[in-house]
């Protein structure tokens, strides 16, 4: 094994989806963990505020599954200078996702083992039934995007195949509920079973494997000019980019958007009854 990406790295979807992004990034941003320069231009105004206020929402939305009082948080949405997080939210507040229930986990971490490699995601929310598990991951998507774009999501992997194993209740379906605060009558939602969580299981674990095996010069920059736009690392290139197309926005969004609502920190938690390793 390279001494690139060492023993005990944790792999999540953040540094997966940068690895498909660009191989050089991830190597930048999560194994040398080189702090990146001033803010880019192509970074500021919407893209930032759409940080912002998507994490803006996510807190808010933590908050009420909390116990905090709903009025309360209307008002500091209200409040917010982003007019967008006090509509999703009520718009949040109006949805199926709001119901309060026993065995509901938000913002939960777990963490499980694939041969030998760390594979960890946080949840929005997680929530068990007697023979079935749940996951809600909220969106602030501008544009809806199509159900099989979320089909072949890093995330849509990770997470459904992590609440799957790091529980005594193997058998257990999972369904994963993508919700879009713009959109919130259009929920999109995936039920996987046995065959689809082994496939994703078998990707990952391939994935892992490939990225340990790297030598440095095989973490190349991405051929694609498109997806060093929103990049933070691009100056370390001398590449700025083109204008960066729907794919390559929305992940370096979601990336952004996992590192300020603290997704990828190393902290798996704990449910009644439920192992983290699975081998």
């Amino acid at each position: 094994m390279t001494e690139l990406v060492p023993a005990g790295f944790v792999f999540h979807q953040s540094n997966l989806q940068a690895f498909r992004t660009c191989r050089h990034s991830f190597l930048l941003r999560y194994v040398r963990k080189l702090p990146w320069p001033a803010p880019l231009a192509a970074r500021t105004s919407s893209f930032e505020k759409d940080l912002v206020a998507g994490s803006t929402l996510h807190s808010l939305i933590h908050q009420y599954f909390l116990g905090i009082n709903p009025e309360l948080l209307i008002s500091c949405a209200a409040n917010f200078p982003d007019s967008r997080v006090s509509v999703w939210f009520n718009n949040f507040l109006g949805s199926q996702y709001a119901k309060l229930a026993a065995n509901q986990y938000p913002e939960h971490t777990l963490q499980i083992t694939l041969n030998g490699s760390l594979l960890l995601a946080k949840f929005d929310l997680i929530s068990f039934e007697e023979d079935l598990i749940h996951i809600c991951d909220w969106k602030t998507s501008r544009v809806l995007p199509k159900r099989q774009f979320f089909q072949d999501r890093i995330q849509t992997m990770v997470y459904t195949l992590v609440a799957a194993r790091a529980q005594s209740q193997a058998s257990r379906p999972v369904v994963m509920h993508y919700w879009e605060a713009s959109f919130p009558e259009q929920p999109i939602i995936f039920e996987m079973d046995k065959a689809q969580l082994l496939r994703y299981e078998e990707s990952l674990t391939d994935l892992m494997s490939n990225i340990q095996s790297l030598e440095i010069e095989e973490f190349e920059r991405t051929s694609d000019p498109k997806k060093c736009t929103y990049c933070e690392y691009q100056s370390y290139c001398s590449r700025w980019g083109t204008e960066a197309d729907g794919e390559s926005l929305y992940d370096w969004f979601e990336i952004g958007l996992s590192e300020l609502d603290g997704k990828t920190n190393n902290e798996p938690g704990e449910f009644p009854g439920t192992p983290l390793a699975y081998n």
